[in-house]
């Protein structure tokens, strides 16, 4: 399958943006404008990735696929979390707010899955909710157009940013994040009928005065609406602005990723996302223990200077690269070697081999060989070269 390129800049930048906008001492108006996009362009993404191919699985089949891909990912990283959480979280800035909290009770987030309950490493919603959204997605999509879920999904998408109510209780596995995700997981698949034309008619210096233009777009609405966090459900003060400056920060950026070329860092940053989104807060804890105990500097020295927000990125995003090498060389189970970014030659043979769920093997079935017998007439042999029965410079007998 050929790789799109401008959607691997895409997610390349989308996670650049997301551990940008976790790091400490970012601006409030920063972390608005990235909040205000970041995530949704990654259900976008998501739904411009779902091909004919993939629907044509059933929905056992899908379960399996994504839960190889989503879930246990997930549960992989929830238990190294946790692990890192026991012996740390009593020193942490935040320690009184798990005072009194027992060991065993984030072992309970694992299975409400939400934002909330997944206090060891917070991000981790959205693998849960990106599960949940592309299962929904995939049962309504076998009856329903791709056109007709675009309108629908968002307008309740619409109407829930509207009347949510933070009172109201939180639903597991991203169920209720899911309402909204689904307006952009739905508007993504109904683009990719498009994308072809859009990509072959829109110039890439016109791309890129769009997206600059979009950007200003954004950051002027960010600055009105305020903070926003999908994972919360906060939709900041004029709550109809969210999905419009989403959709303008996911615009801009698909504009501005077509006008770039492509590049082997955007494409290893691509394939990686899932190893960074939920390591660089680890990275992030672990930069801070270092700095506070080993060199006595105060927990809220991070947030002195905007040199330190550049910094913590910067050196998370390094540290992601030996970091994914050894998850893909210890972990092949976890995360496959398709996502290692090993060569299309190598990745070939690996899925060569590859079961997929339902007992569907992708498998080069091995040539029936021929030979000739004594007499000269050919016969056929289904043994693999090599085999005892296959001998060179003798007569085969059968």
């Amino acid at each position: 399958m050929k790789r799109l390129d401008h959607v691997d800049t895409m997610k390349a930048i989308g996670i650049v943006l997301v551990v940008l906008g976790h790091s400490p001492g970012l601006s409030a108006f920063a972390k608005n404008v990235i909040y205000s996009f970041h995530m949704p362009l990654f259900f976008f993404v998501s739904g411009l990735l779902l091909s004919e191919q993939k629907l044509s699985l059933t929905f056992r089949q899908n379960l399996a696929v994504l839960w190889r891909g989503l879930g246990i990912p997930y549960l992989f990283f929830f238990l190294l979390s946790y692990l890192y959480w026991l012996p740390t979280h009593e020193r942490a800035a935040s320690a009184a707010k798990y005072a009194g909290i027992g060991w065993w009770e984030p072992l309970i987030g694992v299975f409400v899955g939400n934002g909330d309950a997944l206090f060891v490493n917070v991000v981790l919603w959205f693998f849960t909710c990106l599960l949940t959204t592309s299962l929904i997605f995939f049962a309504v999509r076998r009856h329903f157009s791709a056109a007709f879920l675009f309108v629908a999904f968002n307008l309740s998408g619409l109407v829930f940013t509207l009347v949510y109510d933070p009172s109201w209780p939180r639903l597991p596995w991203g169920l209720d994040n899911a309402v909204v995700a689904l307006a952009f997981y739905s508007t993504g698949h109904f683009f990719r009928g498009y994308q072809d034309a859009v990509l072959e008619k829109l110039p890439k210096s016109t791309a890129t005065m769009f997206a600059l233009f979009m950007m200003a777009g954004v950051a002027y609405a960010a600055g009105i609406n305020g903070a926003v966090d999908l994972n919360t459900l906060l939709f900041g003060s004029h709550r109809y602005l969210f999905l419009i400056n989403a959709y303008l920060g996911v615009v801009a950026l698909f504009c501005f990723s077509i006008s770039l070329p492509a590049h082997a860092v955007f494409q290893w940053l691509s394939k990686n996302t899932i190893i960074i989104f939920p390591l660089h807060l680890l990275m992030f804890s672990v930069f801070t223990g270092i700095a506070v105990v080993g060199f006595g500097m105060p927990h809220a020295f991070k947030e002195s200077s905007f040199l330190w927000t550049g910094a913590f990125a910067l050196l998370a995003l390094c540290l992601s690269y030996p970091s994914a090498w050894i998850l893909h060389r210890f972990f092949p189970m976890v995360f496959g070697k398709r996502s290692a970014g090993i060569d299309s030659e190598k990745t070939g043979r690996l899925a060569s081999g590859l079961r997929l769920p339902g007992s569907i093997k992708l498998k080069n079935p091995v040539e029936p060989q021929r030979h000739s017998d004594h007499r000269g007439k050919t016969k056929r042999c289904n043994a693999r070269p090599g085999h005892p029965r296959v001998r060179a410079g003798r007569p085969t007998r059968y």
